[in-house]
């Protein structure tokens, strides 16, 4: 089901979600075992998708498991994630990112039980933007 995130942004999110407020002006979603934080990003100007992924990149934690982009489609750009698998437990989380040429959204997903981020691959790569 395409819900609505706020500023033209939406994704697909299947399942019994419901939304609440985060915090840094975000909006959190939560299904069982599963939690995805939904921040805004901050518009820009003179910037281009290689410049902004290597500011953020300097600004997560350095222990990432698996870094990617991807080209997007449906009014994005491009997409970036982080993957991180926490030892001793099955809680992964997916930092993913979703561009288009004026700002980006920062979508943060958990998975607590399994730690397939299968499901958050699927919902990251659904994000798109609609003209506001």
């Amino acid at each position: 089901m395409r819900r609505a995130l706020g500023d033209g942004w939406s994704i697909d999110l299947y399942g019994d979600w419901t939304a609440g407020r985060g915090t840094d002006g975000g909006t959190t979603w939560r299904a069982p075992g599963r939690t995805i934080l939904v921040l805004p990003g901050v518009p820009w100007r003179c910037a281009d998708g290689a410049d902004i992924i290597a500011s953020l990149d300097a600004q997560l934690p350095p222990d990432a498991t698996v870094k990617l982009g991807e080209g997007g489609r449906g009014g994005v750009g491009h997409r970036a994630a982080w993957v991180y698998h926490h030892d001793g437990d099955v809680e992964s989380i997916l930092r993913g990112y979703t561009f288009t040429d004026e700002t980006y959204l920062e979508t943060v997903f958990t998975d607590a039980y399994s730690g397939d981020l299968g499901w958050a691959f699927d919902a990251w790569r659904s994000v798109t933007r609609s003209a506001t």
